[in-house]
């Protein structure tokens, strides 16, 4: 299967898990998928990183109980203008939950929900992409 480095703006790019039992996802992907885990640091909040055949392909964290939120997959969309984005997102009717921010070594993300509440992250030169 080709790998893609660039995306389209709109494309999804990438995924988090936030899961209840991130030992019991990892598990399970890991036998699903092939899937090879590692950790991304103290810096990222127990943050890990998800792979196959050395390409990263998700990422899994713990849910927090505080966040009163489900488990949950959330999809993160390439642009190439984090800010712009999101300015247009919210005329749009979407809310901005998190302001843009930048993810060290990573890019710009942005997390946010649709009209009808489901939850989004906007990215700029997320993952594996290369434009800025």
């Amino acid at each position: 299967m080709p790998v893609r480095y660039r995306a389209p703006v709109g494309a999804p790019t990438w995924i988090d898990l936030t899961s209840s039992d991130v030992d019991r996802a990892r598990d399970f992907y890991g036998i699903v998928f092939g899937w090879t885990f590692e950790a991304a640091g103290p810096e990222y909040g127990g943050y890990i990183n998800a792979a196959k055949d050395g390409h990263p392909v998700a990422g899994l964290m713990a849910n927090n109980p505080e966040w009163q939120a489900p488990d949950r997959w959330t999809i993160f969309f390439h642009t190439d203008d984090i800010n712009a984005t999101v300015s247009t997102l919210t005329a749009a009717g979407g809310l901005s939950c998190i302001a843009p921010m930048e993810v060290p070594a990573k890019g710009f993300m942005s997390l946010a929900t649709d009209p009808s509440g489901r939850l989004l992250v906007a990215g700029s030169r997320w993952i594996t992409m290369v434009s800025k």
